[in-house]
């Protein structure tokens, strides 16, 4: 498969309708003009295109990843994808893990599924959207006290922060298969008028 470049990324969120506009409240409280929601990425096809870009992008930024750690629920479906497409790419091993939100009590029980990390293990937090860092720190807090290890780093499909923004990942390396300015800048390419505006949120004109 060719790579998957920036552009072909953000059109694939357009044409999965995974990008819309209108005026939305976001998890974290704050109010935008649009809304990025991979929960709509549900079909086969649609997931590989998802797991060959984050498969990409992973081995560029974080090439000697072990696991691939899902915080639920968008999260799993992710890491899922991105493993399945590693494989097929690189043809190297690659582990998947992620937290249930409440411990399960029968069965296997506990917290974990999956791979579960150890000393060494070099772990990348696989995510769909960063606006406040906040569900990323709460994930990565879980992982590091339960399994005494180290999050090597956070990838996820969309840095939406504003212009400035702190990311609450404190030291932790973040990449993103996208960046607000880099989908503003593809849809003013395209003489499409919500480029303007999303870069316009983006330097925090934007009056909702």
């Amino acid at each position: 498969m060719k790579t998957i470049s920036k552009n072909d990324f953000i059109q694939f969120l357009i044409e999965e309708k995974a990008l819309r506009f209108g005026d939305f409240t976001l998890k974290s409280g704050l109010k935008s003009p649009f809304f990025i929601n991979l929960g709509d990425i549900c079909s086969g096809s649609a997931l590989n295109f998802v797991g060959q870009a984050f498969a990409q992008k992973i081995n560029e930024d974080f090439g000697d990843t072990d696991i691939l750690f899902g915080p639920p629920y968008k999260g799993i479906s992710l890491v899922t994808a991105a493993a399945v497409a590693w494989t097929g790419l690189f043809n190297k091993k690659i582990y998947t893990c992620y937290n249930r939100k409440e411990a399960k009590t029968h069965g296997e029980a506990g917290m974990f599924v999956g791979k579960l990390p150890a000393k060494g293990d070099r772990i990348i937090l696989v995510d769909d959207v960063l606006t406040t860092g906040g569900t990323k720190v709460e994930a990565i807090e879980i992982i590091e006290k339960t399994f005494n290890v180290t999050i090597q780093g956070i990838i996820v499909t969309v840095d939406r922060r504003t212009k400035n923004a702190d990311s609450g990942l404190g030291n932790n390396k973040l990449s993103s298969l996208v960046t607000l300015p880099e989908i503003a800048e593809y849809l003013i390419s395209r003489n499409d008028p919500n480029g303007k505006m999303i870069m316009d949120y983006y330097e925090e004109k934007y009056v909702g």
